[in-house]
């Protein structure tokens, strides 16, 4: 389990929820299919620029978020 995943689960979002909400909040597009893939870790190096995405929707810092 990823703490992406963990934070999901803590928070009650869907990873579609997330990905939707990135792009209201910032104007950057994650994939659907991409978002499952890092939430579950099968994808480990991704662009500097989606994990800032991320952590800033979700108000952590990215160390909060990369394994």
């Amino acid at each position: 389990m990823t703490k992406l995943y963990k934070i999901l689960i803590n928070r009650g979002l869907t990873q579609t929820e997330l990905c939707d909400k990135i792009l209201k909040e910032t104007g950057v597009n994650i994939e659907l299919y991409r978002m499952s893939k890092i939430v579950n870790g099968q994808t480990k190096n991704y662009f500097t620029d989606t994990a800032k995405a991320i952590a800033k929707t979700l108000q952590v810092h990215i160390e909060d978020i990369l394994e």
